[in-house]
């Protein structure tokens, strides 16, 4: 897809990884306004490219269109969205980090990206090293949502009534070594409580069993479950966000149960370039995209469930930083890896 303003319509260990994030950050602040190889005004001269890692169609797809076309306007030059879609995130990645550092290519990621440094022993490209992030379009908390054949009502409820049967609790995910798999892990940490985790190959099947009482729980987002909430068969819990969503202001935050006051686990979508990009090329590509997110791309963002961000190039790079650490600790913590 193809937005233009002339027509508008491999790897090293994990621990090395996250001893290098911090250069992301240092080589930055390190670097004055003119700083750069590549003339901020000579770019862009040419074409755009945003790979994602996601169907044409889907959701974030859907957001990225629009987004785009005002990217473009900005720009004066087309921005091309492009899905590569596939090896859980990895195809559209590894492209990525592998291009030329002019700004000319970009990404478009999710958690997954983060995760998948620590999932995953052999990788095509190293995480905290091979890619920079530009900015960040939005984040937000995940939705904790429990059988409606569950006693419970709030999330104090239902870790009260997980300690009384180690184990005899379930939750459902549909990626294993995903953030909806992850967030539950944590959960089990901090709380002091055992689950048993029930793999789906598909998140439609998940929600069906959950509503049906065949799992007991799960994280996901709010938008996906929506529909099974006034049938009363699913019920919504606790969202696990630093704050409380537009989407579901009379949610509690996860935090807000007693004992859970340090519990936070969010999603993002993140845009990328590859490391060596000019800072300066960089910067111009970050207000480009903040400039483009007016009054009705928020509006977009929230109904996917997606709280705008503004943030410059340094403090994507901070962001960046701590949610790489963030998420490589929880896959650590869970034992779990992938050897491919």
């Amino acid at each position: 897809m193809i937005a233009n303003s002339r027509f508008p319509a491999l790897s090293r260990t994990r621990r090395a990884r996250l001893a290098a994030a911090p250069a992301v950050l240092l080589g930055l602040a390190a670097l004055g306004p003119g700083a750069s190889a590549q003339q901020p005004d000579a770019f862009p001269s040419r074409p755009v490219r945003v790979i994602t890692p996601f169907p044409a169609g889907g959701s974030t797809d859907n957001f990225l269109r629009p987004l785009a076309i005002r990217v473009a306007r900005i720009l004066a030059q087309p921005v091309v969205i492009e899905p590569r879609p596939g090896g859980n995130t990895i195809i559209a990645t590894s492209a990525v980090a592998k291009s030329p550092a002019d700004g000319y290519t970009l990404l478009i990621a999710v958690n997954t990206l983060l995760t998948n440094s620590a999932l995953y022993r052999k990788l095509p490209y190293n995480t905290a090293t091979d890619l920079v992030p530009v900015t960040y379009l939005g984040e937000d908390g995940f939705a904790v949502a429990v059988s409606g054949t569950l006693p419970v009502t709030n999330l104090a409820g239902f870790l009260a009534l997980a300690r009384t049967k180690p184990g005899g609790l379930t939750y459902g995910t549909s990626t294993v070594g995903g953030t909806t798999h992850l967030g539950p892990v944590l959960l089990e940490q901090m709380a002091g409580i055992k689950l048993t985790q029930v793999s789906y190959k598909g998140g439609p099947t998940l929600l069906n069993d959950l509503g049906s009482g065949v799992i007991d729980m799960t994280f996901d987002g709010y938008t996906g479950m929506a529909p099974l909430l006034p049938t009363g068969r699913v019920k919504v819990i606790a969202q696990t966000g630093p704050h409380r969503s537009p989407s579901m202001p009379g949610i509690p935050l996860a935090s807000e149960t007693p004992g859970m006051e340090k519990f936070s686990v969010k999603f993002h979508v993140g845009l990328y370039a590859p490391a060596g990009t000019p800072v300066a090329v960089l910067r111009k590509l970050n207000l480009a995209f903040r400039e483009a997110v007016d009054e009705e791309i928020k509006a977009k963002s929230l109904a996917y469930n997606l709280q705008p961000l503004n943030l410059s190039v340094e403090e994507s790079a901070r962001y960046f930083q701590t949610e790489l650490k963030f998420w490589s600790d929880a896959v650590r913590h869970s034992g779990i890896s992938i050897e491919e």
